[in-house]
């Protein structure tokens, strides 16, 4: 009887769910929700219609795109994920319908019966979104290279780096679409990316003989006859050290960096005082090529000043000319704006550089002295007397200069269209202001064939050169190098 009673109770149930559920017939069953939205007594047209609605004015979730530590939240729908209207539906429609259980439509009849929403993704747009993001995800491979370590160099080896697998990724994201929710972690599919120079062992070897090869600088003061010497060693010379992808793109190889070895020649530089200096780029070229060629001994040119003078009482221009040993036609070319010829007491004139005077790298070793006193011209090498020879200077009017110079030019036979002559053997030693120089030569000859002052030699007689006589010039035209010192006392 129990049993019967149950079994007509349980019938009498269904009956009533059945009668309740009978208006349902092609519409969603009562109480099921998707998004919130009761789509209950919907037809699927009306339920797919009313979602659409709903859809537009929706905040869809955020997905968070990882990879290992580090993540991205990004909007669904910037990723390309949509509501799939008509697959939600179908499955809103299919509650009750898909399993007619007591239970079920017992729960769907009492409560709403939410229903998670279906979605579809856009696999264009998410390939879009990824290829932005990819410049992020990805990283850059780290080559071997050398790291400075105190003074120790250590080899340091390479790093993988990594790219955004964008096709396995949206394979990922394709598994997930169907089953959002609030909260979503996608991990992003990368790719490693070795480096092109994994072992830097092989560059630490180079750099190290690099270091050993003995590295001299040298610098000689025109100013002061002082030569300077530094000479450098591994300490100095490793923080020198870049290392770079050689051209086979698979290989180290270790080079002077310039930046690097100016910094070094800055700190020199510094200490030497008086506003010396070196010419950083010429300096630095030669510097490197030394060093990578095996090192050696570098010369150096060494810089001077500009200076300033006060003028003082009874200063006139050749006396000024003569302290500081510098022509006069110069001083004037650097003070454009002043009359050199009404000096007063407190004025401020430009004294050019010695630089002017000694633009080549100086070459101590050959060093040529004039005495306008004694009207000689001592000649060494290495500081060893080679030749004294009698010369003849420039007459008081047209005075021969005193100072330190260089052979800066050497022509055969030069022509002085000023006095319409002509200089076998000339020596360019300075300039004496526009585009006149002054030099040594050999006795000149006229353009009418007569050589001038033969019997004047060992007293003063030219425009502002130094005369010699003619096999004298032959040989020190042949003897002097282009830089070698002039010293005119």
């Amino acid at each position: 009887m129990l049993l019967a009673l149950g079994a007509v109770g349980l019938f009498a149930a269904w009956m009533v769910l059945n009668v309740a559920l009978g208006p349902y017939e092609g519409r969603v069953y009562p109480n099921v929700t998707v998004l919130g939205v009761d789509l209950g007594g919907l037809d699927p047209d009306e339920a797919a219609a009313r979602l659409a609605e709903v859809n537009s004015e929706y905040d869809s979730g955020t997905l968070t795109l990882r990879d290992g530590d580090r993540s991205w939240s990004v909007p669904w729908r910037e990723m390309g994920l949509h509501l799939d209207i008509e697959a939600t539906v179908r499955a809103a429609y299919a509650i009750g319908r898909a399993d007619q259980s007591y239970r079920t439509l017992l729960s769907i009849w009492l409560a709403q019966y939410p229903v998670d929403p279906i979605w579809a993704l856009d696999a264009e747009a998410a390939r879009t979104a990824l290829k932005e993001l990819a410049a992020e995800v990805s990283t850059e491979p780290l080559n071997a290279t050398l790291r400075l370590e105190g003074d120790d160099l250590v080899a340091v080896p390479g790093r993988d780096g990594q790219a955004l697998d964008i096709e396995a990724t949206l394979d990922r994201l394709t598994l997930v679409a169907t089953h959002l929710g609030p909260e979503n972690v996608v991990t992003l599919a990368v790719q490693p990316v070795p480096p092109a120079v994994s072992d830097a062992r092989p560059a630490l070897a180079q750099a190290e003989e690099m270091l050993s090869r003995p590295l001299t600088l040298t610098a000689y003061d025109v100013l002061t006859d002082e030569t300077l010497t530094w000479s450098l060693g591994h300490d100095e010379m490793a923080h020198w050290l870049r290392v770079e992808l050689a051209e086979d793109g698979s290989t180290l190889q270790v080079t002077a960096d310039p930046a690097a070895v100016q910094a070094t020649l800055a700190d020199l530089s510094a200490a030497l005082g008086d506003g010396r200096g070196f010419r950083l780029d010429e300096a630095t070229e030669d510097i490197v090529a030394a060093f990578e060629a095996g090192g050696g001994t570098v010369s150096l040119y060494l810089t001077h000043p500009q200076r300033t003078y006060t003028v003082q009482y009874g200063d006139r221009l050749t006396i000024i000319a003569a302290r500081f040993g510098m022509p006069p036609g110069l001083i004037a070319e650097a003070n454009p704006n002043v009359d050199l010829n009404w000096l007063s007491v407190g004025q401020q004139l430009t004294i050019p550089s010695q630089d002017v005077l000694t633009p080549y790298l100086p070459l101590p070793a050959q060093r040529i002295v004039i005495s306008i006193p004694e009207q000689r011209m001592r000649v060494y090498e290495n500081d060893l007397l080679l030749y004294d020879w009698p010369v003849s200077t420039g007459i008081a009017t047209s005075p021969t200069y005193t100072g330190i110079f260089q052979v800066l030019d050497k022509d055969e036979n030069a022509y002085a269209s000023q006095w319409d002559l002509w200089m076998p053997h000339f020596i360019a030693v300075y300039r004496a202001g526009g585009d006149v120089y002054n030099g040594i030569h050999a006795l000149p000859i006229l353009s009418n064939g007569q050589r001038l002052w033969a019997g004047l030699l060992g007293s003063p007689a030219s425009y502002g050169c130094i005369i010699l006589g003619i096999e004298e010039a032959e040989t020190l035209f042949n003897w002097a190098e282009i830089g070698a010192l002039v010293i005119i006392e």
